[in-house]
């Protein structure tokens, strides 16, 4: 369960202070697939990136599976973020220098134990459908393989969460409609999901809608926003 509590993120724009999370309150619980929606600027990839304990809040509290994040030490909250959540963003920024099963393995060996092992890596490349770019290097391998591998090597560390920020922009109509259904697959495995997106269509098929209006969190679609 992810648990949000008075959760505040302000920055200095230099004219100003900008609060791209106001005092939100939320709970995802296990195993729920939610979309986060709303314009450029609104502050949904500042919630995700809070969630995940990529950025610390200016204030308020946030609690992974009953944990207050913020109160761990670097060492193990780096060890959360490897052992239970799962990143995957628009830019897969793969490592240039290694195939496609060595980006897939690569978190596994930071977090230590047998996860990277090769079978491992190949059956996480043959859930995502690019078992035969397994030795192919990232400038080998199309936009929408890209995000696959980047997808499999999200999941080599078996996370419970997947956070994602517009895993499907940029790619054609048919690598979005597959990456979707990987989503939802792993959401039905357990998995749970907080997708960023610009997409009214893919936000359709999340089980819950947040929508973000500068920095504040509505539940479903708030009303004028039908073309984000």
């Amino acid at each position: 369960m992810i648990e949000l509590t008075n959760a505040t993120k302000t920055y200095d724009s230099g004219g100003g202070l900008i609060r791209a999370v106001d005092d939100v309150t939320l709970t995802v619980r296990d195993g729920e697939f939610v979309a986060v929606v709303g314009h450029s600027g609104s502050g949904k990839t500042t919630l995700v990136s809070l969630m995940g304990g990529l950025t610390k809040p200016t204030s308020g509290n946030i609690f992974i599976g009953g944990t207050d994040i913020w109160t761990l030490d670097n060492l193990n909250l780096a060890r959360l973020r490897s052992e239970k959540i799962g990143f995957c963003f628009q830019f897969s920024s793969l490592i240039p220098t290694l195939n496609s099963i060595d980006n897939v393995r690569l978190p596994a060996s930071f977090a230590g134990g047998e996860r990277g092992g090769l079978e491992r890596a190949m059956s996480l490349l043959e859930t995502v459908g690019v078992t035969d770019k397994a030795k192919a290097y990232p400038a080998e391998l199309s936009g929408g393989q890209q995000r696959r591998v980047a997808i499999a090597r999200s999941l080599v560390n078996e996370p419970r969460i997947m956070l994602a920020d517009e895993p499907t922009g940029d790619l054609d109509e048919q690598t979005e409609v597959d990456i979707m259904k990987l989503f939802q697959g792993l959401n039905q495995q357990g998995v749970t999901i907080v997708m960023v997106t610009h997409s009214q269509k893919l936000a359709a098929q999340a089980g819950r809608i947040l929508t973000m209006t500068a920095g504040v969190v509505a539940e479903g679609i708030a009303t004028g926003d039908a073309g984000v």
